[in-house]
């Protein structure tokens, strides 16, 4: 089994993510829902670009589902033919809301494929493909009914992540909240359309990738054929709705997470914390010859030695590995805490026509709002996460620099 290791760099509180060994390979089933748009190859290329480099094949017969996959033959090949790493399923158009089969039903084929999957690759991670059932007119009453609709998909996916302990991908949350935020942003080839069109489909990878590797999708130049401004904001609705359903979609549950948090006692004594999620056994690796299976370690660096050590946590579930590691150095133990977590913070919703927030402070902040030319248009003190109204400004790109005590981040806007 490919390790995935996670790498933060404390000092300049930048995350970026590789894997070692060769690519992961993640295999797609479904139909042609899944491989409308190129949706498995959006998601490669933004897994890649992150730092997450993967290989995608798929097996998407158009018209299919969980009844079809059951029996044929080339699927079964395709899973003796290596050790996947990841594998979605995507019931049937039908399948999810119930309508063609009852969902116990749906549910048994479900089982035979993964039992199939887990022969062939022990160690895969399986995800569903909540999918999104389509609006059939504009009028009021058949958006209602695809709200009802969607409900119906999200308790089915539901009950089969439960029996079957696979997490489902939100994809269909992810489109519902969006066309309720902004219905302009239509997901589907139409109405009547089931199928989605590019910016479903690129909504669709973003929330895959949160799915599966639990990141956000940082400084991304892949929009899936949308522009780049739809493109931000389909990504910030896809992170959004992923990320506050992770418990709900059972993926907090079934998958592993290796994380931490660190407080700073002196300038050589870091005290770590476990908080890993879903995992048989740990190990802390300092860098120094000294390893710990504590949840609670207080560790002493000596710099005189070495300038800096890369300390590694590994949770360990069944025969996976999930990695955080991060960078130390005495130029960070000198310093004071930092209070402004960059990795967290976040302009919601982005883009946006009258306001928006700063997501993720800890504590009070100031917030800057310059053009691209450098002119302070905006600045607001002792902001505390009220909404910052920019309805007065003219549409464009602005930079949006959040400052605390010790720290600062600029994160682009656009207002449109």
């Amino acid at each position: 089994m490919k390790k995935v290791v996670f790498y933060l760099l404390i000092l300049t509180q930048i995350v970026c993510s590789q894997t070692i060994d060769e690519p992961l390979d993640v295999l797609f089933i479904g139909n042609s829902i899944t491989y409308f748009n190129n949706l498995p190859q959006t998601f490669e290329q933004i897994a890649d670009e992150q730092g997450n480099h993967v290989t995608v094949a798929q097996h998407t017969p158009g018209g299919t589902g969980f009844v079809h996959h059951v029996n044929n033959n080339s699927l079964y090949a395709k899973f003796r033919e290596k050790q996947w790493d990841y594998v979605i399923l995507q019931p049937g158009s039908n399948e999810s809301p119930g309508f063609s089969y009852p969902i116990a039903e749906t549910i048994t084929r479900a089982k035979r494929l993964k039992d199939s999957i887990i022969k062939y690759s022990p160690c895969a991670s399986i995800h569903y493909y909540e999918i999104s059932y389509g609006i059939i007119t504009s009028s009021v009453a058949s958006f209602n009914q695809y709200l009802d609709r969607q409900t119906l998909i999200k308790n089915n996916l539901i009950q089969m992540a439960g029996e079957t302990n696979i997490p489902f991908a939100p994809i269909g949350e992810c489109f519902k909240n969006s066309m309720i935020a902004d219905d302009t942003q239509f997901l589907w080839g139409g109405y009547g359309d089931i199928h989605p069109n590019a910016k479903g489909s690129y909504m669709a990878a973003c929330s895959f990738y949160n799915s599966l590797f639990k990141e956000r999708i940082e400084n991304t130049n892949v929009f899936g054929g949308v522009t780049e401004q739809d493109a931000a904001y389909l990504r910030n609705q896809a992170e959004e709705t992923t990320f506050n359903l992770l418990d709900d979609a059972l993926i907090t549950m079934y998958t592993s997470t290796a994380n931490f948090n660190y407080t700073i006692d002196s300038p050589t004594n870091i005290t770590f914390t476990n908080t890993s999620s879903n995992y048989d056994t740990l190990l802390w690796d300092f860098g120094d010859g000294i390893t710990s299976t504590s949840n609670i370690v207080s560790h002493e660096f000596d710099f005189v030695t070495n300038a800096s050590y890369t300390v590694v946590l590994t949770a360990y579930k069944d025969c996976k590995e999930h990695h955080k590691v991060i960078t130390v150095s005495s130029d960070l133990l000198s310093t004071e805490n930092y209070d402004l977590d960059k990795n967290m913070i976040m302009i919601f919703p982005n883009p946006t026509q009258n306001m928006f927030y700063v997501k993720g402070l800890t504590g009070q902040a100031s917030v800057n709002i310059y053009t691209i030319n450098g002119s302070l248009v905006l600045a607001q003190q002792n902001y505390i996460g009220t909404p910052i109204d920019i309805t007065h400004l003219a549409s464009g790109v602005y930079f949006v620099k959040t400052f605390t005590k010790n720290a600062e981040l600029t994160n682009k806007l656009v207002k449109y």
